[in-house]
C-alpha cells in the first residue's frame, strides 16, 4: 500500500472516530507510523486530506450510477442501489462527510460542493422522469430525503448493520417511499 493510501486510510479512520476537529497531523502521522510533518510531503494539510477522500468518494459514486439504460425506473433503482452499497462499503467516510464537511476550506469546499450538487441532479432528473405530476420543490426534498435516510446508514449501531442483504432491504424501503410520490405505494419491481 503506498504511503498516501496509508495516510488517507488513517486519516478517514481518526476523523471518524474522533471528529474531524479533534485530530492533529501528529495523530494521523503516528497511526501510519511516520511523524506528522512527514505528511506534508502528500498533503497540504488536514483540509486537503478531507478533500482528497470526499472527492475519492465521490468518484467511487459516480462510477456505479447511470447504469439503468434508458428506464427512469431501472435508472431510479441503480441509483438507490449503488448509494445504498458505496454507503455500507463506505459507511465511515459517510459519516465523516455529514459529520465534518463544515471543516472543509476552500478551494476544497467548493469543488465537492459542485460536485455533490451534480450528484443530487442526478437524483432530481431521475425523480422527475419517474415522477412527473410532482413539482420542482417535491421532487428535490424526496431527492434529499432518500439520499439522507441511505446516508444515516453511516450511524447505526453494528447490529443494524448486520442485517443479511442490506443493500437490498435498502432499496426496497427507499423504492417504496418514493413511489408514493405518484399516489401508488405498490412496490416497483
Amino acid at each position: 500500500m503506498s504511503r498516501e493510501r496509508q495516510i488517507l486510510g488513517a486519516a478517514a479512520e481518526l476523523f471518524y472516530e474522533r471528529g474531524f476537529h479533534n485530530v492533529g497531523i501528529d495523530d494521523i502521522g503516528a497511526r501510519v507510523g511516520i511523524t506528522g510533518p512527514a505528511i506534508y510531503r502528500h498533503f497540504s494539510g488536514k483540509e486537503h486530506l478531507l478533500a482528497t477522500l470526499y472527492h475519492e468518494a465521490l468518484d467511487q459514486l459516480f462510477l456505479h450510477v447511470g447504469r439503468g439504460q434508458g428506464d427512469p425506473h431501472a435508472e431510479l433503482e441503480a441509483l438507490i442501489r449503488a448509494q445504498a452499497q458505496f454507503t455500507i462499503d463506505h459507511r465511515e467516510l459517510v459519516g465523516i462527510y455529514t459529520r465534518e464537511d463544515r471543516y472543509l476550506a476552500d478551494p476544497w469546499r467548493t469543488e465537492v460542493a459542485r460536485r455533490t450538487r451534480k450528484l443530487m441532479e442526478l437524483w432530481v432528473g431521475v425523480l422527475e422522469q419517474c415522477f412527473p405530476a410532482r413539482s420542482e420543490q417535491e421532487v428535490l426534498s424526496a431527492a434529499h430525503a432518500a439520499v439522507g435516510l441511505l446516508h444515516s446508514i453511516a450511524h447505526w449501531p453494528r447490529a443494524a448493520l448486520q442485517t443479511p442483504d442490506l443493500a437490498s432491504l435498502l432499496v426496497e424501503l427507499v423504492r417504496s417511499g418514493l413511489a408514493s410520490l405518484d399516489g401508488d405505494v405498490a412496490v416497483r419491481a
